[in-house]
């Protein structure tokens, strides 16, 4: 059934002349007539006090549903029944948000937060990664080949010896009669005199960090049940 239209009242244009009801004549009702119909007058008279006391307890429940839900109240339910035809007023319906008390950390009346949250490098714990130690190798020093020379000392005649070799001497007699001198020499040995040696570089290898996820937003809804909201605005 549709609202009914309380501002009619019964009889408010007629042009008879209005009929006013004593509190005798109200509480003893059409007795107070007698035998006879009530005249034009008096049953007129009888709905338009009807409709006004209807009117006036309309006005009454308009007014009391105004002081419940004043403009910027919110009606919550889970009917979906829109509160202007319960109330009366005008109300914006509110969707797919939640509602927060402001406060210190919250200004009146402002909107923010989303459904899922987007992780950041910053927004991690701190932690470490370990990498394989897979690639263990060995490295050799090559081939060391040591080489030299021995000349041959003739008499009268010297010449050193040469490359990892050494020698050194001193005059001497020798065959006193012929009047001939030689040398006594000595040979020495440097190992590392002429040898430069390099380590081979077998077993390269490389290390790999590899990378995972997918990049997904987090979901950050909390457990909820879904209710039908809206706000009054006039």
């Amino acid at each position: 059934m549709a609202t009914p239209d309380f501002s009619k009242v019964w009889a408010s244009n007629s042009p008879l002349p209005e009929y006013t009801f004593s509190d005798a004549d109200y509480v003893t009702g059409w007795d107070f007539v007698g035998s006879a119909p009530p005249t034009k007058n008096e049953f007129d008279a009888w709905f338009r006090l009807v409709d006004e006391k209807l009117n006036y307890l309309y006005g009454q429940l308009q007014n009391t549903a105004s002081k419940l839900y004043p403009i910027g109240s919110v009606y919550i339910s889970f009917n979906n029944a829109d509160p202007s035809t319960l109330f009366g007023g005008t109300w914006e319906r509110l969707k797919d948000t939640f509602l927060l008390a402001n406060g210190d950390a919250y200004a009146p009346n402002i909107t923010g937060g989303s459904a899922t949250k987007s992780i950041a490098v910053s927004n991690l714990p701190s932690h470490t990664h370990t990498i394989s130690t897979e690639g263990n190798h060995t490295h050799d020093r090559g081939t060391m080949e040591i080489t030299g020379q021995f000349r041959s000392v003739d008499m009268g005649d010297y010449e050193p010896a040469s490359g990892a070799f050494s020698s050194w001497g001193s005059s001497t007699a020798e065959g006193a009669a012929s009047g001939n001198r030689g040398y006594d020499i000595t040979v020495g040995m440097t190992a590392s005199k002429t040898w430069v040696g390099y380590t081979s570089y077998n077993g390269s290898h490389t290390h790999i960090i590899g990378n995972t996820g997918s990049s997904l937003p987090l979901n950050i809804m909390p457990p909820y049940k879904t209710v039908y909201m809206w706000r009054r605005t006039a």
